[in-house]
């Protein structure tokens, strides 16, 4: 082999060994281009996941609101429901104790005509302030009349007024008279009923103590029971009407 020979094998030699530096590094720069694509496909596989996550954790949340709302909607319905029962039983009971008051102005009108052999006129008292007392001091928390429930958005009629008080605290006569009534009524709890003269009674409610006997003559301001919160209301007060021939009238006019 010439010297000749041996150069154009070396050139030969020397360009393929540079053509495979070259496949070499283009190899090399296509294996960095596949790690920079894996890299960020395990990126965007790692915020998939992440986002994946969160949409679960958000879904798990909304799931448990819309839970907790139907929760308070139910318990606002049955709360509504009871209510509205309990008002429902308020109205008849109310209508009861006009039933229970005229029933015995009935029996006293026959009784003292029988007595008498002679029918005696009756005369109706007419509102006056100061004629009666309020039977305990506290604080006003239902008027008598038409009554909004902002709660439940309803409208409810007060036959009297209430008056939060503590527990056990002495009710007294709003005024001189006799008991006529002491018992228990639905949604009124222990209650007296007091006849003033007049056609006038007075009614004490939510009572824990009935201090007073039926036909007791009582003076005005004279302790006959004590505040309770029987009838199921949900805390210590004093439920007090003013009744005419039966029928609730505002007691703020005779106070």
């Amino acid at each position: 082999e010439s010297f000749s020979d041996f150069l154009t094998r070396f050139r030969y030699i020397k360009k393929i060994l540079s053509l495979d530096a070259e496949v070499i590094n283009d190899i090399r720069q296509q294996m960095k281009k596949i790690e920079d694509s894996k890299m960020n496909l395990e990126n965007r596989e790692e915020i998939l996941s992440l986002l994946k996550k969160e949409v679960e954790k958000e879904k798990e949340n909304i799931e448990f609101s819309i839970k907790a709302k139907k929760s308070i909607i139910n318990k606002i319905d049955s709360q509504k429901g009871v209510r509205l029962k309990s008002l429902k039983e308020l109205e008849q009971s109310s209508q009861e104790i006009k039933n229970i008051i005229e029933r015995i102005y009935k029996q006293r009108e026959e009784d003292s005509k029988k007595a008498s052999q002679k029918e005696i006129p009756t005369i109706t008292l007419k509102p006056k302030k100061g004629i009666l007392a309020l039977p305990i001091q506290g604080k006003l928390i239902s008027g008598y009349g038409r009554q909004k429930n902002t709660e439940f958005n309803t409208y409810t009629f007060n036959s009297g007024i209430d008056i939060s008080t503590p527990l056990g605290q002495v009710v007294r006569a709003a005024g001189s008279g006799e008991v006529i009534y002491t018992g228990n009524i639905k949604g009124y709890g222990q209650i007296i009923i007091i006849d003033h003269g007049g056609r006038v009674t007075t009614l004490y409610a939510h009572l824990s103590r009935i201090l007073v006997d039926i036909e007791d003559k009582v003076k005005k301001e004279q302790v006959i029971g004590q505040v309770g919160d029987s009838g199921g209301v949900s805390s210590p007060r004093l439920h007090f009407e003013v009744r005419v021939e039966g029928k609730p009238t505002d007691p703020m006019n005779w106070l």
